[in-house]
């Protein structure tokens, strides 16, 4: 069994995981299909292409011997957390790409319930043995990738290129598609395009300690355990024992966005999910998500809804 073969053995997950097949993919779901899926396709022995789309925190994969594979990540919506060999974390996010043999890891953790990507697993050991006669063709070999975008000293991360986002689209396009041969064709042309793009020579990309992460985890959880509390950035920099300014950038690195509006848009959820789902007044469900003044919740309510609460819940039951 090939190093890329065990990274999605069904058998060597916890409980959970299934792999069924699906025409000439495979899709990958956890415990629940709206947990997301990823569909996965076969091009080549040692190279999987993995149209990604997740609805959950964290998502396992196989580690096992799953040794010596290049993986290139590239992000089209939502958030992903990468573990680096150095112990040091670094976000994924929209428009953004990863390129490194370092980025397999045991699990994938998306912040915020939300990542759609493709990732191209390359086995570089199967390649090595039975090279791929559509990447010689076209120019390509992952040890090139990996020399241009100098790998072997860190993992690569960047904007995505214009082109190479083109070619993603292209590809993106075919994700629920049977079509393996022009899903083959365009593959090869990212790889190509990733090959000739220029290296950014200092990558807009925010590196995190575990330490600075677990702070911004755990503020997560402090804000969402009970959202009637007004916890202010302040007294949560004081907790964790950082300056205030430290804390906010632990949080919007981790989580893409600041922590008051973190906090409103996780209090609206809350809120719609009470008036869809319960008979308690607006006012009650505006202090459950810590808004005093029932004008001024209804008024945040309708900017984010775009409609007043008692109307969403109307229309939330005509539906």
């Amino acid at each position: 069994m090939s190093n890329l073969s065990q990274l999605f053995d069904a058998g060597r997950f916890p409980g959970g995981v299934e792999v069924r097949p699906d025409g000439k993919a495979a899709v990958m779901t956890l415990r629940e299909p709206e947990n997301g899926s990823l569909r996965l396709f076969s091009l080549w022995e040692g190279v999987t292409l993995s149209f990604n789309r997740i609805d959950t925190q964290v998502w396992p994969l196989a580690q096992a011997e799953a040794n010596n594979i290049l993986l290139l990540n590239f992000c089209q919506k939502g958030r992903c957390e990468v573990a680096l060999d150095d112990g040091q974390f670094a976000f994924l996010s929209q428009g953004y790409m990863a390129v490194g043999t370092q980025q397999v890891q045991e699990e994938y953790c998306y912040p915020g319930n939300l990542y759609e990507g493709i990732e191209l697993f390359l086995d570089l050991d199967a390649l090595s043995r039975q090279p791929y006669p559509l990447f010689q063709e076209s120019e390509v070999s992952p040890e090139e990738i990996m020399e241009h975008l100098h790998t072997h000293r860190r993992l690569y991360l960047a904007a995505t290129p214009p082109t190479v986002q083109t070619a993603l689209e292209k590809l993106w396009q075919l994700r629920d598609s049977q079509e393996l041969g022009l899903i083959k064709l365009l593959s090869a042309r990212l790889l190509w395009e990733v090959k000739r793009q220029p290296v950014e020579a200092s990558p807009s990309i925010r590196y995190f300690t575990r330490s600075q992460v677990a702070i911004a985890r755990e503020t997560r959880e402090i804000l969402c355990a009970d959202l009637s509390r007004n916890h202010t950035a302040r007294e949560l920099a004081e907790r964790f024992q950082v300056s205030e300014t430290s804390l906010k950038n632990y949080f919007r690195g981790a989580f893409g966005e600041n922590l008051s509006i973190f906090l409103r848009e996780a209090r609206m959820r809350r809120a719609a999910e009470l008036l869809r789902d319960t008979e308690l007044r607006v006012a009650e469900i505006a202090a459950q998500v810590g808004y005093e003044n029932q004008s001024k919740f209804a008024a945040v309510f309708a900017r984010q809804f775009g409609c007043p609460p008692l109307e969403y819940r109307r229309r939330a039951r005509l539906d």
